[in-house]
């Protein structure tokens, strides 16, 4: 069976356990032959192949892809990779802090198949589980609020709308705001309501977030509506 969906997971100095935790939801997709799943390492300072050497991944179509250079920031980057590299008419740009369970795998094959001939593309709300997973932390600031960033998208229509903004690399902020501000036009972005990711906040990076001078970039390259196509500006090996 062809893959429909490839999952591109970006990975960069989380601890094991969050890396885990994902995979363990993968293995439990009742239409897991449907999926690819790439898990690209932006440089960090243990390899994610080192990192899974215990892990029996035999089940799952996986590639693993390391970022040679530790460029501060590399979102844009890491994502026009893994877009670059994916084979399937669907790809979903997945962060580490948002988790993909099986039921929810199987509601994006359904919308993977009764769109795949339109340009929509479909974000979605997060759930915040308590500790002990057995229900959700409905008063935390980002439960059932939309991920900036998550979403289905077919590879064409990424590319139609040019990627992310790889000038951004190297300072914190506005990659999701300023792929989705050159995506106007191109696609129909609908938020799912009814299909939710889980959200663990130790998913998250440790980085310095401070926006101010990619906020002046983006400002700029609206007006001049100069948007780069200069992408993967950096050393990259694939793992397997």
């Amino acid at each position: 069976m062809t893959s429909k969906i490839t999952i591109i997971l970006s990975y960069y100095n989380q601890a094991k356990e969050v890396l885990i935790r994902h995979i363990d939801n993968w293995k439990q997709f009742t239409n897991i032959n449907e999926f690819t799943f790439f898990i690209i390492d932006d440089c960090s300072k243990i390899p994610v192949n080192k990192l899974l050497e215990d892990c029996d991944l035999s089940n799952l179509d996986l590639h693993l892809y390391r970022v040679e250079e530790d460029l501060y920031c590399n979102i844009a980057g890491v994502r026009n990779l893994g877009a670059q590299e994916c084979n399937t008419p669907y790809m979903v740009i997945l962060d580490m802090d948002t988790v993909i369970n099986n039921e929810m795998s199987n509601k994006l094959l359904l919308l993977a198949e009764k769109n795949i001939d339109r340009n929509n593309v479909y974000k979605f709300n997060r759930l915040v589980p308590t500790p002990d997973g057995l229900s959700f932390q409905t008063k935390h600031k980002k439960h059932n609020k939309p991920h900036p960033a998550v979403c289905l998208i077919r590879k064409k229509d990424y590319w139609d709308i040019g990627g992310c903004e790889e000038d951004l690399v190297g300072n914190y902020g506005q990659t999701d705001p300023s792929f989705w501000y050159k995506s106007k036009g191109i696609v129909t972005i609908i938020t799912c309501k009814t299909i939710n990711l889980l959200y663990y906040s130790d998913g998250e990076s440790n980085i310095k977030r401070n926006t101010k001078y990619n906020l002046n970039i983006f400002d700029m390259k609206k007006k001049n509506n100069d948007w780069s196509s200069d992408y993967i500006r950096f050393k990259w090996s694939k793992i397997i």
